[in-house]
C-alpha cells in the first residue's frame, strides 16, 4: 500500500508545471460529520470525544491526495485536550506522516473522490474542558497540495476557509476563499462587469 502512494506522489511532483482541475478548492474544520461548513463551533461536555472532521469544498475536478497538517493541541492547549489522533476516511486509508508533528500528513485515496464537500478525515480529542481551536496547517514540504482525478493527478492549492473552534475558542479567521469557475478572461470588460 505505501508503495502504491508513494508511486502516486512520484507522478504527481512530476507534474507540477499545470493548474488542477480544482482552482477553487478550499479546506475547512467542521464538527458535523457530514462536512456542514457553519458547525465549525461545538461546547461540548467535559471528558467527552470530540471529533473534528477536515473537509474540502468546491472540489470541481475530484480529489485523489491531500497534503496538509493539523496543530498539536496537547502543547497548544494544555489541560484542555487529553489525546489526540487523525483517522484517515479516504477510501484505502494511504496515509504518509503524522498530522500533528509539525511536518504534516499526506493521504491518498484508491479511488476517485467526486463529492462535494469530500470529508478526508478527522481528528479525535478527548476533551477535557475549556477553549482549544483546531486548526488545519500548512504540511512542510507540500504545503496546501489538493490533487485531482486527472491521469496523471495534478495538484491545486487549498484556501484556508476556517479553522475550529471547542469550548468557545475565539480562532484565527480563515481566508476569503472565492469557489466557481476560475477567472481566466482578466479583461476590462469583464472587470468592469463584475462592478455593474
Amino acid at each position: 500500500m505505501k508503495q502504491l502512494l508513494a508511486m502516486c506522489l512520484v507522478l504527481v511532483f512530476a507534474v507540477t508545471a499545470f493548474a488542477g482541475n480544482s482552482p477553487q478548492v478550499y479546506a475547512y474544520i467542521s464538527f458535523d460529520p457530514a462536512g456542514d461548513e457553519l458547525q465549525n463551533a461545538v461546547m461540548p461536555a467535559a471528558y467527552t470525544t470530540v471529533e473534528a472532521y477536515v473537509c474540502l469544498g468546491c472540489v470541481e475536478g475530484g480529489m485523489t491526495v491531500m497534503s496538509f497538517g493539523l496543530n498539536n493541541v496537547l502543547v497548544d492547549c494544555p489541560d484542555v485536550i487529553g489525546t489526540q489522533a487523525f483517522v484517515n476516511l479516504l477510501p484505502g486509508g494511504l496515509g504518509i506522516g503524522d498530522a500533528f508533528d509539525g511536518v504534516g500528513i499526506t493521504i491518498a485515496s484508491t479511488e476517485c473522490m467526486m463529492m462535494d464537500p469530500v470529508i478526508v478525515g478527522y481528528g479525535s480529542y478527548f476533551y477535557l474542558g475549556g477553549e482549544c481551536c483546531i486548526q488545519i496547517v500548512d504540511h512542510a514540504q507540500y504545503p496546501r497540495w489538493v490533487v485531482d482525478c486527472q491521469d496523471p493527478g495534478v495538484e491545486d492549492y487549498y484556501c484556508l476557509a476556517g479553522h475550529g473552534s471547542v469550548g468557545g475558542a475565539q480562532c484565527p479567521d480563515g481566508e476569503v476563499c472565492p469557489c466557481g469557475s476560475p477567472v481566466e478572461d482578466a479583461t476590462w470588460g469583464g472587470i468592469k462587469a463584475l462592478y455593474r
